[in-house]
């Protein structure tokens, strides 16, 4: 079936963004992490230690996010409320950056740029439902 190697891809894909992004914000102080990543997770807090705490507790998500993904291509069969629960997450994020508490966007591609995976998420699910009807593969595992 073609949209599960779709989907896999996908899972794989990002579950390999997540667990390098969440890592290299955990490994701030461990002096593993060249300069130039150092700098960017720096310059992304601006300096102020309630952001880094902030960005490494999200960075402690994404860690997890990426474990559940790896963990979906594994159990694919198992994936679905992963996958569903992936959607409603980018959904949230999507929405948390389209109505920014910080006032007025200073550009309208964040929001766009953070959309992007709910529509993907959104997307691909739809499609795994319609090919899985198809297949009369119709349990909710």
């Amino acid at each position: 079936m073609k949209i599960k190697v779709l989907i896999q891809f996908v899972y794989g894909l990002f579950g390999v963004l997540f667990l390098a992004a969440g890592l290299s914000v955990l490994a701030l102080r461990t002096n593993l992490l060249p300069e130039a990543v150092q700098n960017i997770i720096v310059n992304e807090a601006h300096g102020n230690l309630q952001a880094f705490h902030l960005l490494q507790e999200f960075s402690a998500l994404l860690v997890f996010a990426g474990l559940m993904s790896l963990w979906a291509i594994a159990r694919y069969e198992q994936s679905k409320p992963y996958h569903w629960a992936m959607t409603t997450f980018w959904g949230l994020l999507a929405l948390a950056h389209w109505f920014d508490v910080r006032g007025p966007w200073q550009s309208w591609l964040g929001p766009v740029i953070n959309t992007v995976p709910f529509v993907l998420f959104g997307l691909i699910g739809l499609l795994r439902v319609v090919a899985e009807r198809k297949s009369g593969d119709l349990v909710f595992r």
